[in-house]
């Protein structure tokens, strides 16, 4: 059974896919993604969450990925975000959901954003002193 970690979010949500059940996400990602939620007051959807290595090259990611456990605690510093309701999945929605993130976000240091067709990759890289970035 998967515990609460957080308010709005199971620990479930942000396992591996490949069925490793990896599921170490880092405290931040989660507070950030519960604002954001606690804001919209629609459900949201963690598409991909942690990621270990096998699976992340199953799914043509990065090497450097922060969806792979990392740093002291060997956490996951990203999830892909979207609207569990597919009807909310559309372009304005979208940029509104990246725009309250890079809002949001700025209580939680240096973050990755990306932008996508299907929703929001966010990642919380200053808990490992990565720079910003934004594509």
């Amino acid at each position: 059974m998967s515990k609460w970690i957080g308010h709005f979010w199971k620990q479930g949500e942000f396992k591996c896919h490949c069925g490793c059940e990896r599921d170490e996400v880092h405290s931040s990602l989660i507070s950030l993604a519960d604002d954001v939620r606690r804001h919209l007051g629609v459900a949201m959807d963690c598409n991909s969450g942690v990621r270990c290595e096998e699976h992340n090259r199953s799914v043509g990611g990065r090497s450097s990925s922060l969806h792979l456990p990392a740093g002291a605690n060997h956490q996951g510093h990203a999830g892909d975000f979207t609207f569990c309701e597919k009807r909310l999945r559309n372009r304005v929605n979208i940029l509104r959901l990246y725009v309250l993130f890079e809002s949001y976000g700025r209580n939680y240091g240096a973050l990755g954003l990306g932008l996508y067709n299907w929703g929001v990759h966010v990642d919380v890289r200053g808990a490992l002193g990565l720079k910003p970035a934004r594509w």
